[in-house]
């Protein structure tokens, strides 16, 4: 059986200096002309529970889907082509391609696991040069039309459980002695705990202040790649067309 090894990689504030979720919710809300205001309202909540270590995940999800189902599949691929060249493409730092980059080279496996969901990310996987992704997974119909329910989230210890899954056929749990995973938030504690007491690497990046504490108390290695931005509600719509 061969052994591979992964470079992990959660996203947002980690290979990004914002924030894909929040950004690709706020461009989507600013097109929801009836309940713009309610759902900016919801929407700055989750952030700040999120932030604070206290999201519920199952309801953030469903708020995510409900957004989502509100537009048809052609309007969301087209939305989505704007999205990248507005907010993601000017935000690829050369030295969070570098960092991909020497770890494809050294030989693993380069694999971004985010709890955003898959049709926002995919594109930005493929930007990164990723060889998978391990992110949300929407429900769809037989139309490729979004439903507004969900097949899985990946936050916290969903992302424990899709990791887990993901290494199963290719080398098992062995191939995280090898491994690292690199994150930014105190949310993702349980993959970087996970890694870690699997003989793999975990390294806090960019870390938030929670995150950097424990990190420091645990030895775990601390990157700065870069200083994470947070842009406003009212700056997407200004971007906006």
């Amino acid at each position: 059986m061969t052994t591979n090894s992964f470079a992990f990689f959660d996203l947002d504030h980690t290979l990004l200096p914002v924030d894909s979720s929040g950004l690709w919710a706020y461009f989507l809300i600013s097109k929801c002309s009836d309940r713009k205001q309610e759902f900016e309202r919801r929407q700055k909540q989750f952030d700040l529970d999120y932030f604070n270590g206290v999201l519920d995940i199952n309801q953030f999800m469903d708020f995510e889907m409900h957004l989502l189902s509100l537009f048809s599949r052609a309007q969301l691929e087209e939305y989505r082509k704007e999205y990248i060249a507005t907010y993601i493409k000017p935000n690829i730092r050369p030295n969070a391609v570098e960092l991909v980059q020497k770890h494809k080279e050294a030989g693993d496996k380069v694999v971004i696991v985010t709890a955003t969901y898959r049709f926002v990310v995919e594109p930005i996987a493929k930007l990164l040069d990723a060889d998978g992704l391990i992110a949300a997974e929407p429900e769809e119909d037989a139309d490729g039309q979004f439903t507004g329910g969900w097949l899985r989230h990946t936050f916290a210890q969903g992302k424990v459980t899709a990791v887990e899954k993901y290494v199963a056929d290719r080398g098992g749990l062995e191939t995280l002695k090898s491994s690292s995973f690199y994150s930014d938030s105190i949310n993702d504690l349980p993959l970087l705990s996970f890694v870690a007491e699997h003989g793999g690497t975990a390294v806090g990046t960019n870390p938030d202040k929670f995150l950097s504490r424990i990190a420091k108390q645990r030895g775990w290695k601390i990157l700065n790649l870069f200083q994470v931005e947070e842009p406003t509600y009212e700056e997407v719509v200004e971007k906006t067309p």
